[in-house]
């Protein structure tokens, strides 16, 4: 039976059970049919691996438990909703789950990045991208390495020694440091922003010449404007004395006093906000009631000039001020210009793209192309999407996603459903837009629906994660909290979508304190501290401290709270406990390399022995102990340690690769007995880095860009209180959450903005600039009024959703610790702690003596669990050079040829010439093998000439030239569902295609027929198939054409 294509979304709150729902869904696609395959059809996308995984792993255990006949309560659903008896549906599952692990690769839950990577590499062809292109997941590498070489153009280039002068300066007169290559790379990391790409993009024309022109004409302008504001001055008081006016006959002498300020400097006026005059201007008061008649008529008579020459002012004002904002930046943005090409440089150079950059190169590239020529390429069609967290999905990624949606809904028996919660938006810097979702997920006609299908709207009532008494409170709460909220938009969406149902989890406790504002800031941080302690305390009685989460809004805050409970006795697991660089042995590893690298080191050396004199340990004074050592020189200094045994050769040290030396100075210095977990990550790292063939200097380089982000992965049996982010306690829950916090929700953090529709013949052709957003761009114009509302807005609802995402993270308890105000205009609510203030007004609760409130009750409503850990722990450290094992390595070609392994022979010849396109590529892939220890020098030789022979054989040596479009070894799909994969495609621009297969052993007549498999799944994408050759690769090259 065909069904009409749908179109759902699911308005999915905090604890809602959208995960269950998603698989849930899934598995009504896929057992609906009697097509075992159909979920080959369907694409489901989520945000994290995490996440991905979690989809995964519910689905196949559902079919299992089905395919195993176990009692499930999502079985009695699926047969309710799909009118199915439960045997047809154990039965679908049993074949479903059996042809998922046949296929498992066809099995598409997976992360948006990692189907945008999966289009990329299919049209890399079209985009100009080597097809064996690699992924650099870490930018920040990539950048580093183009800061230093716009670094080591000064002295070169002259114009861009000029701009690294000027900036160097400018951060000295801020106060910071000369050295600008680590700012510029944190500055430079705007460059690998979504929302920032299309921007740079209209630069890209621009020339360093071309930044110097505009600072020189602004500097033009701004000397004009000054002069013209103190003729202005001049003017307004020449004026008032002409008429033998008093300064002081004007209301509170505000008129004369501007002027006066602007015959001295603008610096002295004040203007709009900040000035009493414009809203007397604008009252229509200009002089005070006690004044003379005739006073009157004299300033009425001259007012009309006066408010002409204080228009004129505010005028020049917005374009003194445009110029300031523009051109405080031009020198950053210049360099930034030049950072992003040499960044372009570099990715063409280095044979890599940037998973940051694919969204904008689809967008660009790929996005118009027809739907079923996408689907053709990535050599899967979905008819069923699925997309999770729907309010993190970029605009980029959703407008990306559309054709092939588009494509897929205008057919029968087809779907999409999106789900999410704009309530939850919290990644706006990485793309993510809240109002996108919430035009989707609106009920309201007038809505967004992109699709030429009816919209259903579907809302998940219930919060299956917390207890009554937090579900209430956070309803209340943020019904009252969507009455400050200035955007009616925002305002509605806390309104109308915040409340949620109880189920049977009757009880919970939530916990509201306030603290007394301390006169010292250091008082006031750890007053925090305090407070979570006392709280963890009586805490410990009902709950484990691995029960209880600390949410922060920082990660600097979250330093603060662990550093003062660490102090107190109370284990902790947070992102800055578990970074590797917070190990003594770890630091003295590196310190080690770097002396071991520049002898001249004293900073390292000292550090080494200030680790040693504890470690050895020496019953010498650690004075003693460091006059004694650090003037020896290398050589001497690891002779003098062998007295304490410890046998460090700096000679065989380096000889050895870098992952080596690593090993040897743990052995060396016997600096492990037991496993460590943060050396076994540091060992991690050093192979990752060595596979990039990195020096010592290079990965000390990597260190100290990466040393802050470099942690061990802690086990969730860890008895130890956690301390996150609440950006990264998004999607967790927790017994207890404690949240001390509070926060100026319009406070806007150093960032910085696009200044658009500048007029282009004021600032030398340049249509819009990165500015430094301040509030004096309301001002401007009414673009920058625009703009302003607009941040203030978005910072109103990402800071409130920051709060919704905190809030509603507990299961049983909730403690909320925030500052002590006074109770405020209830029009108006600028922090959270005024929010919690006014709702307790609200409530008739509050009392400005009390500073403990709370909601239920305090007792556990569930029983202490006492956690046993499942996990076995390696004990002992293991670090035996290979030498000492007796291995004997043999090259792979010296196994393979010895043997005459005839498949070997063939994998091997087959791995070759997929990487060989043209007859030019031959040298390079069999020498590649060479370096490798794949083939050695005679073995190479040979099977060059046996290729040779192949790409330069009279009937194929037209396949192999340049400018043809091929695939090797690319997926094809049939008609029943298999992946089939030729070895080589020819395709002519008529849409004719040669195919081409390698074979080793003897003809066979089922390599005709393999053959004919190929050619029915290429003419079922309409092309043509004029020829299939066969080649047989031996000392000499045989072939069939058919």
């Amino acid at each position: 039976m065909q069904n009409v294509a749908t179109f759902t979304v699911y308005n999915a709150s905090a604890g809602s059970g959208k995960t269950y729902t998603l698989v849930k869904e899934y598995l009504k696609v896929v057992l609906r049919t009697e097509n075992a395959f159909a979920y080959q059809q369907i694409l489901a996308i989520t945000f994290t691996n995490k996440a991905a995984a979690e989809m995964k792993e519910r689905v196949l255990k559902s079919l299992q438990d089905f395919t195993e006949r176990k009692e499930s309560e999502l079985l009695n659903i699926l047969i309710s909703e799909l009118t199915l008896n439960e045997e047809i549906i154990r039965n679908r599952s049993t074949k479903i789950l059996h042809a998922i692990l046949q296929n498992y690769s066809a099995f598409q839950i997976t992360t948006i990045d990692s189907f945008t990577y999966k289009i990329i590499k299919s049209f890399s062809f079209d985009l100009g991208v080597s097809q064996n292109f690699e992924i650099e997941l870490n930018a920040n590498d990539l950048l580093s390495q183009a800061v230093e070489v716009i670094i080591s153009r000064i002295g070169i280039d002259t114009n861009l020694t000029k701009l690294l002068v000027a900036y160097t300066l400018g951060k000295t007169d801020e106060d910071k440091s000369w050295d600008i290559s680590r700012e510029l790379c944190e500055f430079s990391n705007v460059l690998l922003n979504e929302n920032d790409a299309v921007h740079f993009k209209k630069l890209h024309t621009k020339t360093v010449d071309d930044f110097l022109v505009l600072n020189k004409h602004i500097l033009t302008s701004q000397k004009k404007i000054k002069k013209r504001f103190k003729e202005v001055g001049r003017e307004g008081l020449e004026i008032i004395d002409a008429k033998g006016l008093s300064h002081k006959d004007f209301y509170c002498a505000l008129l004369p006093k501007h002027f006066s300020a602007l015959a001295d400097t603008v610096e002295k006026a004040n203007f709009f906000d900040a000035s009493k005059l414009k809203v007397r201007i604008e009252e229509n008061i200009f002089y005070a009631k006690a004044v003379a008649v005739a006073t009157k008529n004299a300033i009425e008579e001259i007012l009309p000039k006066l408010i002409k020459l204080y228009l004129e002012s505010e005028n020049l004002y917005k374009q003194y001020m445009l110029n300031k904002l523009v051109m405080e930046s031009v020198v950053p943005l210049a360099v930034l210009n030049q950072i992003n090409e040499a960044l372009q440089t570099l990715k063409e150079e280095q044979n890599i793209q940037l998973n940051a950059e694919f969204n904008q190169l689809i967008y660009e590239n790929i996005k118009e192309q027809p739907a079923p020529y996408i689907y053709e390429r990535i050599g899967q069609k979905f008819t069923h999407y699925f997309i999770d967290e729907m309010q993190d999905t970029s605009v980029l990624q959703w407008q990306n996603l559309l054709p092939l949606i588009q494509n897929s809904l205008s057919q029968e028996n087809t779907s999409l459903l999106l789900v999410g919660d704009a309530k939850q938006a919290i990644y706006r810097w990485r793309g993510g837009k809240a109002e996108q979702f919430m035009a989707l997920g609106s009920e309201e006609k007038h809505t967004q629906n992109p699709f030429f299908v009816s919209k259903k709207v579907k809302k998940l009532a219930y919060n299956y994660r917390s207890y009554s008494e937090i579900i209430n409170f956070n309803n209340s709460f943020f019904k009252h909290c969507s009455g400050y909220m200035r955007n009616d938009a925002y305002k509605s969406l806390f309104l109308h979508t915040s409340h949620q149902k109880e189920t049977d989890k009757k009880g919970g406790y939530v916990h509201l304190s306030f603290l007394e504002k301390s006169g010292q800031k250091e008082e006031n941080d750890v007053k925090y501290a305090k407070k979570v302690f006392g709280t963890i305390q009586d805490l410990k009685v009902s709950f484990s401290l691995n029960d209880i989460c600390i949410l922060v809004r920082t990660k600097k805050e979250g330093v603060i709270i662990a550093n003062y409970l660490s102090e107190k006795g109370i284990k902790i697991v947070s992102s800055e406990t578990l970074l590797i660089q917070n190990s003594h042995c770890v630091n003295f590893i590196i310190n080690l390399l770097g002396y071991s690298l520049q002898p001249t080191n004293n900073d390292a050396l000292f550090e080494c022995l200030y680790f040693l004199h504890e470690h050895i340990p020496v019953p010498k004074n650690k004075h003693s102990f460091f006059k004694r050592y650090v003037h020896l020189g290398q050589e001497k200094l690891f002779e003098e340690l062998k007295k304490h045994e410890i046998h460090f050769d700096l000679s065989i040290f380096k000889r050895l690769p870098l992952y080596e030396k690593v090993e040897y100075i743990i052995r060396s210095f016997r600096l492990l007995k037991t496993s460590d977990a943060h050396v076994q990550f540091l060992l991690d790292e050093v192979l990752l880095q060595q596979g990039k063939d990195a020096t010592i200097r290079d990965f000390l380089d990597f260190w100290e860009r990466e040393k802050k982000n470099i942690s061990i992965v802690a086990s969730k049996d860890s008895d130890a209180v956690q301390v996150m982010t609440i950006h990264k306690s998004k999607g967790l829950e927790f017994p207890v959450v404690i949240f001390p916090c509070d926060l100026d929700i319009y406070k806007q953090p150093p960032s910085k903005i696009w200044l658009t529709k500048l007029p282009e013949e004021k600032f030398s052709g340049f249509e819009e600039f990165l500015v430094n957003y301040k509030k004096e761009i309301a001002i401007l114009s009414e673009n920058g009024e625009q703009i302003h509302i607009k941040e203030q807005d978005q910072l109103e609802l990402d800071n409130i959703n920051l709060l919704y995402v905190a809030l509603t993270r507990a299961e049983e308890q909730l403690y909320i610790i925030t500052e002590k105000g006074f109770p405020k205009n209830q029009k108006k609510s600028q922090k959270y702690s005024d929010f919690y203030t006014n709702y307790l007004i609200e409530k008739s609760i509050y009392d400005p003596e009390k500073e403990e409130y709370s909601f239920g009750t305090p007792n556990r409503e569930r029983e202490k669990e006492v956690s046993q850990s499942k996990l076995s722990y390696q004990k002992k450290y293991i670090n035996t050079p290979w030498q000492d094992h007796h291995i004997h390595i043999l090259g792979s070609s010296s196994v393979l040829w010895d043997t005459k392994d005839a498949i070997d022979y063939g994998n091997l010849i087959h791995e070759l010439m997929a990487k060989i396109y043209t007859a030019s590529d031959v040298v390079n892939v069999v020498n590649s093998y060479k370096v490798r220890g794949m083939l050695n020098n005679e073995e190479a030789f040979e099977i060059q000439s046996i290729i040779e022979k192949m790409v330069t054989h009279k009937k194929l040596k037209n396949y192999y030239i340049p400018h043809l479009e091929v695939y090797n070894e690319r997926e094809m799909i049939t008609r029943d569902n298999q992946i089939v994969v030729p070895d080589k495609l020819v395709i002519f621009p008529n849409e004719e295609v040669v195919i081409i297969d390698y074979k080793t052993g003897k003809p066979s007549e089922d390599h005709h027929h393999q053959l004919l498999k190929y050619q029915e799944a290429i003419q079922s994408m309409n092309y043509t198939v004029v020829k299939k050759i066969l080649i047989y690769i031996s000392n000499e090259i045989g072939m069939e054409e058919f």
